[in-house]
């Protein structure tokens, strides 16, 4: 088969566990990174050894001229794109973008703009379907440019679940505790999902598997899936 799904920030963690799983199950993909070139590089080397086509897209998602002309140009090159992740995040401290402005454009303008651009470019003859990554597990103190953005891409998947039908279907998952953060230490990472009711970290593979569940059950849009060991339970408590 000819499917090609858009990974984007595929380099590392939660997006290169994606890009592997999708292309295990039969999905060509295009890897997107800033810049983690060598780290893409290697993961398109796994991808095709599993016998699938792979391209890498290098570009700034602060730059939406390059957001703008990404899918087109993957267009000219594959065809249509039959699916779209929008993994990318930055996660950084409010004191290293005081106006919010980097964390809107990365995590909430540009996965809106890519999303805009992959509905246009489905036909009346196909389907299409986007994934967008939430947080399940947004911190409390220093990182509200962040929570913002990530508030700003849930209301948008929600809104545009409605706009883009029949043709596309949008959803989102709610990761929990995967990874450490760059600046959390082991033992705050252990607390935080040993603070869960399942008391259990978050695999790769989970987030994967919800990922893949919503992209091949043609029967879902606008849903949120929370995947995460059911932290967004204590917040709601």
């Amino acid at each position: 088969m000819n499917k090609w799904v858009l990974v984007t920030g595929a380099a590392k963690r939660i997006g290169r566990a994606t890009a592997l799983g999708l292309a295990k199950s039969d999905w060509n993909v295009v890897i997107h990174y800033n810049r983690s070139q060598a780290a893409a590089m290697k993961l398109a080397d796994e991808i095709k050894s599993l016998g699938r086509k792979v391209l890498l897209a290098e570009i700034d998602l602060l730059n939406l001229k390059l957001v703008q002309n990404l899918i087109p140009s993957l267009n000219a090159e594959i065809g249509p794109l039959s699916a779209l992740v929008n993994n990318a995040s930055l996660f950084e401290l409010d004191e290293n973008d005081p106006d919010g402005s980097e964390h809107m454009t990365i995590n909430a303008e540009a996965p809106r703009l890519l999303s805009e651009v992959f509905c246009q470019q489905i036909s009346t003859e196909n389907t299409g379907v986007i994934v967008n990554l939430l947080d399940s597990c947004t911190p409390s103190k220093g990182f509200h440019a962040y929570i913002r953005s990530k508030q700003a891409l849930k209301a948008q998947t929600l809104k545009m679940a409605l706009q883009c039908g029949p043709k596309v279907r949008i959803n989102g998952v709610a990761p929990g505790p995967v990874f450490p953060g760059l600046r959390e230490s082991v033992a705050h990472f252990e607390s935080l999902y040993l603070s869960t009711p399942l008391r259990a970290q978050v695999k790769p593979e989970n987030i994967t598997a919800t990922i893949s569940f919503l992209i091949e059950n043609s029967s879902i849009t606008g849903e949120i899936i929370h995947t995460d060991s059911g932290a967004h339970l204590l917040h709601r408590a």
